[in-house]
């Protein structure tokens, strides 16, 4: 992502943040600070992601699109099952927007939670470190070798579970209907509180515990539907998923090889509930290097 790009996409998600937990916020098209910074942000990206379409386009229809492997060339190939036709440019231009506010924030609040896990659990971090070493000699991961760290997966889902990036959600009712004795009207939105559902003891035995060895397939299989749900549930899952994951695992293969992190003495850390999960203080970490010879590698 280019300087530029990615100074757009912060600028709208901190304007987003603010708002989130704002009891009364005014409509964007009335000119507040606030409204105008989140509008030009808006029109930057809007900009900057036309540019590129643009380019992407230029000269080439259809299958002659040049394929470049990536998700704009996957939405440039779609097609409308009905008609044949592709996605116009604003279509193309919300679906990438999407893929940013969705993709950009929250594997990146998981991953910061996952190093600040990995500093308080010595014993969790020293079993991690043996598996990646075991399996990856101090080489780059890739995606091939993902399914034979199956630790890292379950310290994952485990990290997923405490500290879900996006810690809430909502659903439409599409018809009246009665929820635990309580009548919901039509269009009434209910708000899904997955950061309470994670912390349930009723469903997740001593759920304050990190414990990445609860993961077990047996577990899984026994879990109510809508238990597990950091990235949502039902046909309105995240369809970042699958990739999510694998980021965010293949980035901690790289770096926990190499590095371990210590949270700053002294340090307080406690979870704030924003348009994603985050330290409330910021999480200052000191950096080693692994003594190891893998670590030089």
């Amino acid at each position: 992502m280019s300087t530029e790009l990615r100074g757009a996409v912060e600028e709208a998600l901190s304007v987003a943040d603010e708002n989130f937990n704002t009891l009364l916020r005014w409509p964007y098209w009335i000119p507040t600070a606030k409204n105008r910074r989140f509008l030009r942000a808006i029109a930057r990206l809007d900009t900057l992601i036309q540019r590129v379409i643009n380019d992407r386009r230029a000269g080439r229809t259809g299958a002659d699109i040049d394929d470049k492997g990536d998700a704009l060339s996957m939405l440039l190939a779609a097609v409308h099952d009905e008609d044949g036709r592709g996605m116009t440019d604003k279509q193309l231009r919300d679906e990438i927007m999407t893929l940013f506010g969705a993709g950009h924030e929250t594997t990146a609040k998981a991953l910061t939670w996952a190093w600040y896990v990995l500093s308080q659990h010595a014993d969790i971090q020293a079993r991690l470190h043996d598996e990646l070493d075991t399996v990856l000699g101090g080489r780059m991961p890739t995606m091939d070798d993902l399914p034979s760290l199956p630790y890292l997966d379950r310290f994952l889902k485990e990290v997923l579970r405490i500290y879900p990036p996006a810690w809430v959600t909502t659903r439409d009712a599409i018809e009246p209907v009665d929820v635990l004795g309580v009548p919901l009207k039509r269009s009434a939105i209910v708000i899904i509180n997955i950061y309470g559902v994670h912390r349930d003891p009723a469903i997740y035995p001593d759920p304050l515990r990190f414990d990445p060895d609860r993961w077990t397939p047996e577990f899984e299989r026994s879990l109510p539907k809508g238990a597990y749900l950091p990235f949502g549930s039902g046909p309105r899952v995240c369809v970042g998923n699958a990739f999510a994951q694998m980021e965010a695992k293949l980035v901690l293969a790289v770096l926990a090889q190499r590095f371990t992190l210590r949270l700053r003495p002294g340090h307080t850390v406690e979870p704030e509930d924003r348009f994603t999960l985050r330290p409330k203080f910021g999480l200052p970490m000191i950096v080693h290097k692994r003594g190891s010879d893998l670590a030089q590698r």
